[in-house]
């Protein structure tokens, strides 16, 4: 009997384990969609939201705890959801914190720093790009990765143009992009006007 009383402690503890490792996974995010705002959970893994919107084995966003919104009104509220990958415009972290910073997988280039303006359905997102050289928006846009971040964006929504939303990243479907500009920043723009999420990645990305 005490044999069986210590194998069910211990059942108990690695329940108690796998739970907080679960309730610690989860990650609040939103997702723009052509239809709807979907704030919601998701267990991204301990990965940046852009690898796990990019990654082929799963063309479907899984969410838990999901509410939609419309034009700033909610709609519903559903327990589980699966958002199809290629109908979510913009990605993003809810709050102020990077989803994965000690999981980062940045390359250790060095990057630059470009302005960028991307037009994506009704949205326009303004924001800092992180590249290794200035390159065209043709060049950009022909890239291999079908979702890309914009740092420290300001993303602006045709039908509730007032209330534009802060996203310290915002991952963008780069095959519904209509209109996009690179510009380089000013001289009088430093480091330190980023976000921390923002210098995060770039002193990732420097090996600093």
């Amino acid at each position: 009997m005490d044999d069986v009383a210590e194998l069910l402690k211990n059942l108990n503890v690695c329940q108690s384990l796998v739970r907080k490792t679960d309730e610690a996974s989860s990650t609040a995010i939103r997702l723009l969609t052509t239809g709807f705002e979907i704030h919601a959970d998701c267990d991204l893994g301990g990965r940046r939201i852009s690898d796990v919107m990019n990654q082929s084995i799963s063309g479907y966003m899984e969410c838990t705890n999901a509410s939609l919104y419309r034009r700033g009104q909610a709609i519903d509220h559903i327990g589980s959801v699966k958002v199809r990958k290629p109908e979510i415009m913009i990605a993003g972290i809810m709050g102020n914190h990077h989803e994965a910073a000690e999981k980062r997988i940045g390359s250790r280039r060095a990057l630059q720093l470009f302005h960028a303006v991307v037009a994506i359905d009704r949205w326009i997102v303004r924001g800092r790009l992180h590249m290794t050289s200035n390159k065209t928006v043709k060049e950009f846009l022909h890239a291999n990765r079908d979702y890309f971040p914009v740092a420290d964006a300001c993303v602006i929504d045709a039908e509730s143009p007032e209330s534009p939303q802060q996203m310290n990243v915002a991952i963008v479907n780069r095959a519904r992009v209509s209109f996009m500009e690179i510009t380089e920043l000013e001289e009088s723009e430093s480091a330190s006007d980023q976000s921390p999420v923002a210098r995060l990645l770039h002193e990732d990305a420097v090996g600093g």
